[in-house]
Formats: C-alpha cells, sequence, structure tokens
C-alpha cells in the first residue's frame, strides 16, 4: 500500500507553487496560473533544503527572477 506524499499549494505573484515531500528530498513544481507570463527555465526542482520555508522561498526567488527578465 503506498501513501500519497505530502504536498504544499500556494500561489505567488500568479505562479502555482507545489512542494512535495519525497524520499528524503523536497520537490519543487512552480508553474504560471495564466498564459500571459513566462515559464520558469526548470520548472520541476529539487529543493537546496530541507526546511518548507527555505524551499518555498526558493521558489520565489526562482519567480522573482523569471519576472526580473
Amino acid at each position: 500500500m503506498t501513501h500519497p506524499m505530502p504536498q504544499v499549494t500556494c500561489h505567488y505573484r500568479g505562479y502555482l507553487v507545489r512542494l512535495v515531500h519525497g524520499d528524503g528530498i523536497l520537490l519543487l513544481s512552480v508553474s504560471p496560473e495564466t498564459p500571459d507570463l513566462p515559464i520558469l527555465h526548470r520548472c520541476l526542482f529539487e529543493a537546496r533544503t530541507q526546511s518548507e520555508a527555505d524551499a518555498l522561498s526558493e521558489a520565489r526567488y526562482r519567480v522573482d527572477r523569471v519576472l526580473a527578465n
């Protein structure tokens, strides 16, 4: 029997951010919620931290960078 992986979802500046707990890692998925927003170069990536707060900060930083360009 498999158990669903815990997931945190939030919205930031028009992007949907999903944080999924994997086997000892945190995976982040960032995708625009409307077609007029740019797509991130890597929309699925492994967080560099085990802290949910830090991982979400990393996702917000990536969104801010893509919107600044």
